[in-house]
C-alpha cells in the first residue's frame, strides 16, 4: 500500500506522549527501525496507510486525527471516529481520504494565491455547548429555511431537498462531494465524511444511501464542520442510551435531528405509526428517522416500539437497496461531476479557463475532461 500524502507531524508527536511512549518503543510497533518514528515527526519520510494504521492503533487514536490538520492537545481525551469501519473496508476509506487530501492540497494552495481568507464557517460553532443552539445558528449561517423545504414537492423532492441544503453550503465555501462506485464503502460502514482545512473544508456522502438519509448526513456533518471535529460517520441514532457511539456523534446527530426537525414543529402529544409516513413526506427524512425523533421527545405512541422500530430498520435497508439499483450504470461524465461537487468542478474549471493550470492537470483533477465541462 503507498504512503499517505500528509501527515500532522505535531499530531503524531502528541498522540505518541498521549500514551508514554518513547521514539524507540513507537518506532518498534511498527518497523525493525529503530528512527522511524522521529523521520515521521520531522517530516523527512512518510508513512504508509499499513504504518498509519499500526501506530494509531499504538496510540489508540483514529488514523483519521493523524492526517487532520486539526492539532490535538497533550493529554486530551481523543475521540474515535471509526465508529462501525468494518477491517474488510478500511482500505476503501482511506483511498478517499487520501483523495480529498489531495483535492484539498490543491484547492488551498489556489485559492491561497487568488487572496481568499480562511473559511470563517470552520469551527465558528464550537463554542454552542447546546445541540438545539447549534442546530439554529447553522440554519441562520446558512439561511436555511425548514418552511422552504416543506414546499419541495413531487418528483425528486428529496433530491431537490438535497441539493438546496448542499447550494447553501458551498455558497459559504464549503465543498461538498460523494462516494462514487469504485470506492466500494458500504453504506453501514461509512454514511459521511468531512475532513477540515482552514481554507477548503470538504464534506462527502455515500451515493449509495437512500436520498432522505443523505439529507440527515449532510446536516450532521456541517455540525462537525462548525465544531471543527473530523469524522466519518454512520449512525442517525441520537439517543444517549446507545453506547456504541462517542459523544460527539451523538451531539452532531442531535444537531442534525433539532435542525432538520425542530421541537416546535411537533404539535401534538401523541404521534402514531401513520403520523410517521406522513412527516417523512413533508419533511423528506427517513421514517426511521422520524421515529427516533418522536421517541426521543415522548411524543410517539405505539403499544410495540420495539417492534415498530425492526419495522422501519428493515425499511430503511429496502430504500437503501432499491436506491443502489437505481445507481447502477448511468453517465460516467455525470456521476463525476456529481462526485466531485459543483464548488470544486467549478474553481477548477475557472482555473483552466483563466490560464492558471494546464489541460491535463484540469482533467487530472476533475477526472474527466475539462473541455467537457466548459
Amino acid at each position: 500500500m503507498g504512503k499517505v500524502i500528509f501527515v500532522n507531524k505535531q499530531n503524531l508527536k502528541i498522540a505518541r506522549k498521549n500514551v508514554g511512549l518513547d521514539i524507540f518503543n513507537a518506532s518498534k510497533k511498527v518497523s525493525t527501525r529503530k528512527d522511524i518514528v522521529s523521520l515521521w515527526e520531522s517530516g523527512e519520510e512518510l508513512p504508509t496507510w499499513k504504518q498509519l494504521e499500526k501506530i494509531a492503533k499504538a496510540y489508540n487514536i483514529s488514523e483519521l486525527v493523524l492526517v487532520s490538520k486539526e492539532n490535538i492537545k497533550e493529554n486530551r481525551d481523543i475521540p474515535d471516529f471509526r465508529v462501525g469501519i468494518g477491517m474488510g473496508d478500511k482500505n476503501y476509506v482511506k483511498k478517499l481520504i487520501d483523495l480529498v487530501l489531495k483535492r484539498q492540497e490543491w484547492l488551498e494552495s489556489t485559492l491561497k494565491k487568488e487572496g481568499y481568507k480562511k473559511n470563517k464557517m470552520l469551527g465558528s460553532g464550537v463554542n454552542i455547548k447546546s445541540p438545539s443552539e447549534l442546530a439554529k445558528y447553522i440554519s441562520k449561517i446558512l439561511d436555511i429555511d425548514i418552511e422552504e423545504i416543506k414546499t419541495i414537492s413531487g418528483s425528486g423532492a428529496h433530491r431537490k431537498t438535497l441539493n438546496y441544503l448542499i447550494e447553501k453550503a458551498e455558497s459559504q465555501r464549503i465543498f461538498v462531494g460523494k462516494t462514487i462506485a469504485h470506492h466500494s464503502i458500504p453504506v453501514e460502514h461509512m454514511r459521511g465524511l468531512f475532513i477540515s482545512n482552514d481554507y477548503c473544508p470538504f464534506i462527502v456522502l455515500n451515493r449509495k444511501d437512500a436520498l432522505s438519509a443523505q439529507i440527515f448526513s449532510f446536516i450532521h456533518e456541517l455540525a462537525h464542520l462548525f465544531r471543527k471535529s473530523d469524522s466519518i460517520s454512520n449512525s442517525i441514532d441520537f439517543r444517549d442510551s446507545n453506547k456504541a457511539l462517542n459523544s460527539e456523534e451523538i451531539f452532531c446527530n442531535k444537531v442534525a435531528a433539532n435542525l432538520l426537525l425542530p421541537e416546535e414543529e411537533f404539535e401534538k402529544d401523541n404521534y402514531f405509526k401513520n403520523d410517521i409516513d406522513i412527516l417523512a413526506e413533508k419533511y423528506k427524512l427517513s421514517k426511521l428517522f422520524i421515529f427516533y425523533r418522536l421517541k426521543d421527545l415522548n411524543k410517539i405512541n405505539d403499544r410495540d416500539l420495539v417492534k415498530l422500530e425492526l419495522e422501519l430498520k428493515e425499511e430503511s435497508k429496502k430504500n437503501v437497496m432499491n436506491n443502489k439499483k437505481k445507481k447502477s450504470g448511468g453517465n460516467y461524465y455525470n456521476s463525476m461531476k456529481d462526485s466531485n461537487g459543483a464548488l470544486f468542478n467549478k474553481v477548477v474549471a475557472n482555473s483552466y479557463y483563466e490560464n492558471k493550470i494546464d489541460y491535463v492537470k484540469a482533467s487530472s483533477l476533475l477526472k474527466f475532461s475539462v473541455e467537457v465541462y466548459g
